[in-house]
This record gives structure tokens, C-alpha cells and sequence, in this order.
């Protein structure tokens, strides 16, 4: 019988070896974890946006192994790069070049279509309806952490899903509600998106007893990181990664979020080959700064014994892309890498196409800014085009990126897109809150697309 027992205990510990220790509760005797609650969310699908939820999918594991139980884990991703055609490995996905497969065990709680804005806001308010149909939620309470990562693409005020647009003032109105309904003792969130840094800019109350890292500050590019020749895209993004990393290199339960931040910022430069560039990135911090004194261990989790502190070292590169020109870094390297002159020659006209749909966007932009200078006083139309003013009639945009989305050009499927909603900061702010000339401007882009966005053009733009 003592031989049989020593035989499953080998057994057992042989599976979490092998398993990436997905029994973390276990190997922490006497700790608790059942107060912390996590939202994993990567709202982009595609292969060029392979980043985001290689992430995720790291971020997972890493969380289970510091014995965040299985059903306090939610995430969210659309699942399509695994089996994507351009998966040189199908079934497998990676987050570093030469690392371990990071997808197998990844819950499918919220894919494909499911992953949305509206379901994401049901799920950290604890949706009941969601929940009876067997769905996971937040299910927490007045003594619970939670801790949110979102990673995807953004511009000002919004974050994207494939499926759609998360506004600041929804997400932050629904921190307000849950702290009124006191769903949470503490929460944190991250956000790793372009301009993120918006959407809790002057929105975020301190006294809710929420604090946000945003990869960004609210006019700045976040970026793709770990360019892989073999899967042609980028593996990871720098914030995230930067995240994950500092993770693993420290004592959780000693390291304060505060700390963590400090990583971030001094962890900025980035390189864009392509272009033989460097960028610096500023993470920023919002909200109630003085969670940011909370060790990292209260919202992630601990980590077992003798898991080690530091990180193995596969082979890296630092080269990056700004997350808004993924697609067309992307274009150009696959046409400096291959040597198939038929090959060569698809992926020159599939750069002539992509070139051809930003002219025609272009052009719809500057055509509507004409159209409408005659109810607007001295509007110049250069400066609403190429300048961004700072947003404070969100009212407004809103209006205007709704419009723009639901009859113009599908913004979640034409990335070049993103860099056009300066044009419905700068009229918002042109118009300030003359109501009259707000609805006018709506209106008549709404007539404007309907009468001259052609649908076959207006797909795919990247």
C-alpha cells in the first residue's frame, strides 16, 4: 500500500511538471485565492494581430500556476490563429521565439463572434442571465481583487473587438457601477492598446477604488514586439511582454503594482526595423494610485515554492511595429523575404490593393470635411484633417465614430481607419457644444457614406 502511494504521488508530480503546473492552489499549502477574480481578454482576432492573444494565452498559464483557480479565470480571445491556414504549426501557438506551446489548455469561455464588447461588460458585472446559462462571470464580492487585461488595437476614447467598438465612458461607467454595488474590493486593470491612455484620461475617478496601467498615453502607439521568420508575424506585443517578464523575474508577494509600473517606465524603447527607427513608449497610471502600493501577489496570485524567479532565455529579437501598421510591415517583409517571383508578384499587388484602399479612405475623409465647411465657421480643412486637438466633447465623437462605423467603413475591419478619428476629434472640438451643428455634422455623414461609400471598397482596408 506505502508503494502504491509513492507511485501516485511520483505520478502526480510528474503531471504538474509536465502540465506547467496547472495545480498552483497546491503547491501554495495555506493560501487562499478564492478572493481574486482575472479577466483575460485579447479582442483582436487575424493573423497579424497574433500578439495579442499569444499573450493572453501566456498570461493564462502563468495565472494558474500562482493558483488563481480555473473558474476565476475568464477569457476572452477569438480563437483563429491556431488553426489559421498561415499557422506553420497548426494546433500550436506560440509566445516567444523557440517557447512552449501556450494554447493547449486555454478555456474557450468567450471566441469567435461571443467575443465582444457586450458580453466583456456583462462578464466583470457578474451577468446573471450569462450565468444561467452556464456562462462564466465576475462572481464577486465586497472583499474580492480583480484584475483585468485587455490587449488589442485602440484610438482615442475607444478599444476595438473583432466584433466591435468598447467606448472609455462604458468601461468606466461600469467600474463606477460595479463600486456601487460593491462588487469588488480593489480592482486593476491593464489595457495594451494604441492612444490607451484615453480611455482613462480625465474619466477614471480616484475614489472608486480602481487603478489602470494603460501600455500609453492617450496620443501615443502601442507596439507588436518578437518578429518570427518561420510564422511571419509578431509573437508578442512590447507592454505585455514586458508584463509577463517582470512577473516571472520577481517575488510577487513582495513586489508592489507601483514597482511593476516603474519596470514599464523604464522599460520604453522600441525598435522599428522596417523603417530603421526607435520609439519610446510611456505606460501611464490612472485612478486610485494608492493601489498601486498593493503587492502584485494580491491580484495575480503566488507563486508555488521553488518556482524560480528568473526567466530562461530562448532566442529574442527587439524588433517591433506600431500595432496600427501591422498589416502593411507585415506585407513588406513577406515581399523581401520570399524568393517565389509568383509569390513575390501576389503580395505586390496585394501592396498596390492595400495602397489603393487608404487613397480611397483619403479621399472619402477630405470629400466629407469639404462637404461640410459651409454650417461650420471658419473650419480649415488641412488642420481637421492632419492635427488632433485634445477630446472634450465626447458626446459628440461618439456620435460620429458610431456613425462612421455602422455606415462608413466597419472600423474593426479596416485598421487604417483608426488613424482618421482625429478628423471627428478636431470637428467635435471645432463645434464645442452647439448641439445644432453636432447633429448637422452626424447627419450629414451619415447621407454622405450612404450616398458615396461603395461596400466592395470599403472592406479590408489595412
Amino acid at each position: 500500500m506505502g508503494l502504491s502511494v509513492q507511485i501516485l504521488t511520483l505520478v502526480f508530480l510528474s503531471y504538474i511538471t509536465v502540465n506547467a503546473l496547472p495545480f498552483g492552489d497546491h503547491l501554495v499549502p495555506g493560501v487562499d485565492n478564492s478572493n481574486k477574480w482575472v479577466v483575460l481578454c485579447a479582442g483582436s482576432g487575424g493573423w497579424e494581430n497574433y500578439g495579442d492573444q499569444a499573450v493572453v494565452y501566456r498570461a493564462y498559464h502563468l495565472l494558474r500556476s500562482y493558483g488563481i483557480p480555473d473558474d476565476h479565470i475568464i477569457v476572452f480571445h477569438y480563437d483563429d490563429i491556431a488553426n489559421d491556414t498561415e499557422n506553420p504549426t497548426p494546433g500550436i501557438v506560440i509566445n516567444e521565439i523557440g517557447g512552449p506551446d501556450v494554447y493547449k489548455g486555454v478555456p474557450k469561455d468567450y471566441t469567435g463572434d461571443d467575443n465582444n464588447p457586450d458580453n466583456f461588460l456583462k462578464v466583470i458585472q457578474g451577468d446573471l442571465e450569462l450565468a444561467y446559462q452556464g456562462k462564466k462571470v465576475v462572481n464577486s464580492g465586497v472583499d474580492d481583487h480583480i484584475f483585468i487585461l485587455f490587449a488589442d488595437h485602440g484610438a482615442s476614447h475607444y478599444v476595438q473587438f473583432s466584433t466591435g467598438l468598447l467606448h472609455a465612458d462604458d468601461l468606466n461607467n461600469a467600474f463606477i457601477s460595479m463600486h456601487k454595488n460593491n462588487s469588488f474590493a480593489k480592482l486593476v486593470v491593464y489595457i495594451d492598446a494604441c492612444e490607451s491612455g484615453s480611455m482613462f484620461r480625465k474619466i477614471l475617478p480616484d475614489n472608486i477604488n480602481v487603478y489602470a496601467i494603460s501600455s500609453s498615453k492617450h496620443n501615443e502607439l502601442s507596439w507588436y514586439w518578437n518578429y518570427s521568420e518561420k510564422y511571419k508575424t509578431f509573437l508578442s506585443s512590447f507592454f505585455a511582454n514586458n508584463w509577463l517578464v517582470n512577473d516571472e523575474q520577481n517575488d510577487l508577494d513582495k513586489e508592489a503594482i507601483q514597482q511593476q509600473y516603474e519596470y514599464f517606465k523604464e522599460h520604453t524603447l522600441v525598435n522599428y526595423t522596417w523603417l530603421n527607427t526607435t520609439h519610446v513608449l510611456h505606460a501611464q497610471q490612472y485612478g486610485d494610485l494608492s493601489i498601486s502600493n498593493l503587492t502584485v501577489s494580491q491580484f495575480l496570485g503566488h507563486k508555488p515554492k521553488g518556482q524560480t524567479n528568473t526567466v530562461t532565455k530562448s532566442e529574442q529579437n527587439n524588433d517591433a511595429v506600431n500595432k496600427w501598421d501591422v498589416s502593411l510591415d507585415l506585407l513588406h517583409r513577406r515581399i523581401d523575404e520570399t524568393e517565389d517571383i509568383d509569390e513575390k508578384n501576389g503580395y505586390l499587388k496585394k501592396l498596390e490593393n492595400l495602397y489603393k484602399g487608404r487613397q480611397y479612405v483619403d479621399n472619402h475623409m477630405t470629400e466629407y470635411v469639404n462637404s461640410i465647411q459651409h454650417f461650420i465657421p471658419n473650419i480649415a480643412t488641412n488642420a481637421i484633417l492632419h492635427t488632433k486637438q485634445e477630446l472634450n466633447n465626447r458626446h459628440c465623437y461618439r456620435l460620429l465614430v458610431d456613425t462612421f462605423q455602422k455606415n462608413c467603413f466597419d472600423i474593426t475591419k479596416n485598421s487604417y481607419t483608426l488613424r482618421k478619428m482625429n478628423i471627428f476629434v478636431n470637428i467635435c472640438e471645432h463645434l464645442g457644444h452647439d448641439s445644432n451643428g453636432v447633429n448637422t455634422a452626424v447627419d450629414h455623414l451619415l447621407q454622405y457614406c450612404r450616398h458615396n461609400i461603395q461596400p466592395e471598397f470599403a472592406t479590408n482596408i489595412v
